[in-house]
């Protein structure tokens, strides 16, 4: 009997494995195909032409950006609670401390997103004053 385990075992493990193989293949070969047009901008995207389309595109990064800082401090604040509740010693100190780091660096990168999108918006708007 503990043979018949082993095959059984065994032949999961290989079913396991050959989708995999298959579902890593399948990906590869999707992202390698492209659409004709991947390399011109979508027909719904303009340049700005006036200064009014310069200041409505900083506004909207400005919007981006506060949206970006509040989702940061959202993490943080889940990254403060998660560390809040790891106590020494028990079981779960190291998940929370997993947790805890995993939303410190979301949070960081969400501060760093905002922070490029008001630099993307300063730009909208010195382009704006100089009629680029």
């Amino acid at each position: 009997m503990n043979r018949y385990k082993q095959i059984v075992l065994a032949s999961g493990l290989v079913a396991t494995l050959a989708s995999s193989a298959l579902a890593l293949t399948s990906m590869a070969s999707a992202a390698d195909t492209k659409a004709p047009n991947d390399t011109k901008m979508s027909s719904d995207m303009k340049m700005p032409q006036s200064v009014a389309d310069y200041t409505a595109a900083a506004a909207k990064y400005d919007q981006e950006a506060a949206e970006l800082d509040s989702v940061a401090k959202r993490h943080a604040e889940m990254a403060a609670l998660y560390r809040s509740r790891a106590i020494p010693g028990s079981k779960q100190q190291t998940a929370y401390f997993t947790l805890a780091n995993h939303c410190e660096k979301l949070a960081e990168s969400y501060r760093k997103a905002a922070a490029e999108a008001r630099m993307t918006a300063q730009s909208h708007r010195d382009m704006g004053k100089t009629g680029a």
